[in-house]
């Protein structure tokens, strides 16, 4: 059992981030520009901009600073490897960076633009934040799995 708040917040990070690591390592190659709908983002977009804010949001609970993860190639040259390498280099520098965090340091406010939220708020938006693009990735593979089924028919 976890005895402290800042051990059960890193348990759970751990664990979100070990099960969207999973999750990318299971995605097709050709699903990464492919669209559920005209007007939504493609996978490869959405991987990206999971990479770049949860280094962004973990910046902000570490030092108020609003800097994410920049990929090196541009977007469209990226294979789903290339995502995952990212992500595991992100993953490895913000689980490091939460070691620093004290149990004092959740009542710490850190502020973006309009927005000024305790560190543990900041967390829990953090674990939102993957938790939400995960929901989005896995609905768009659902849909692409059914609409390849449906053209083999």
């Amino acid at each position: 059992m976890i005895s402290n708040k800042i051990g059960f917040y890193r348990e759970i990070i751990k664990k979100t981030h070990d099960a969207f690591r999973e999750f990318l390592l299971h995605l097709p190659e050709e699903i990464l520009d492919w669209k559920i709908y005209e007007h939504t983002q493609t996978i490869r977009w959405l991987i990206q901009h999971v990479v770049h804010d949860q280094m962004w949001i973990a910046n902000v609970i570490m030092d108020n600073e609003e800097e994410g993860y920049h990929f090196t190639k541009n977007s469209e040259e990226l294979a789903l490897e290339d995502f995952i390498d990212g992500y595991d280099d992100t993953v490895s520098t913000i689980e490091t960076r939460l070691e620093r965090l004290s149990e004092e340091d959740l009542d710490k406010k850190r502020s973006y633009k309009e927005y000024s939220m305790t560190v543990e708020d900041w967390l829990f938006e953090y674990i939102h934040h993957l938790n939400l693009h995960s929901g989005e990735i896995g609905f768009t593979l659902t849909a692409w799995k059914r609409k390849n089924r449906s053209l083999e028919k």
